[in-house]
């Protein structure tokens, strides 16, 4: 039995969790949540301009311009992305807060989150990860399912940049960075894509990916989490 004596240990092993966490769920689900909050044209495409100042580079204050219908300034087109290259680690890396786009209160949600009627414009990508059953004749592996549901108000249907209906403008760009790559998992294969709307003035998309993964054999040794079986 593993030994918990204070509040420090109780905590350590809840902290680890959300650090180097074995379930496959947690995991999955914090780097769908890194890729999309590492994508701006996802988080452009939200249009939630009162985050415009962290998407995009304030100081850059040549490209910033009164716009009077929203009230605020907005970014012109020449206006710099709020990020930059890290040459080391081969990747951009946020000078913004952009994980504000990020929680249980903002426009991208890690889980299923029916909106409430409003008058506010706002935009939201909910997402969740489940198994139903096991691969067939072989109860070593799962079918991982990843499902996102775009909700866009019926205030802002229609994408100003492109002209396309904004959950479909969405869902392309979920599938362009999900379909058929995977994550840390073997390949993401789209099994479903429908559109819909709700009683609430909200037209919706989901979307349904699904990926073959070792059932439930992970293990987390010295921070490295890895499957803990001889076949993989």
């Amino acid at each position: 039995m593993e030994k918990l004596e204070t509040k420090k240990d109780l905590l350590t092993k809840l902290r680890a969790y959300g650090e180097t966490p074995d379930d496959d769920v947690i995991r999955i689900k914090k780097q769908i949540e890194d890729t999309l909050i590492d994508c701006p044209e996802i988080l452009y495409a939200l249009n939630e301009s009162s985050l415009y100042s962290e998407l995009f580079d304030t100081s850059d204050k040549a490209h910033w311009v009164w716009n009077k219908e929203r009230g605020m300034n907005i970014p012109t087109d020449e206006c710099r992305l709020n990020w930059e290259w890290n040459e080391s680690l081969q990747k951009y890396e946020h000078l913004g807060e952009w994980d504000r786009y990020f929680g249980s209160n903002a426009n991208i949600r890690p889980f299923l989150f029916i909106p409430d009627t409003q008058t506010d414009v706002k935009h939201y990508i909910c997402y969740q990860v489940s198994t139903e059953e096991n691969v067939r004749y072989n109860s070593n592996e799962k079918l991982l399912d990843i499902t996102f549901t775009i909700f866009i108000h019926g205030g802002d249907r229609i994408d100003k940049v492109t002209g396309l209906p904004r959950h479909d403008l969405i869902a392309s760009l979920i599938r362009e960075k999900f379909a058929w790559i995977g994550l840390e998992i073997p390949t993401t294969i789209p099994i479903y894509n429908k559109e819909s709307t709700t009683d609430n003035n909200y037209v919706v998309r989901t979307l349904k990916y699904q990926c073959t993964l070792p059932n439930d054999i992970v293990k987390t040794s010295n921070g490295v989490t890895a499957y803990n079986n001889k076949r993989w």
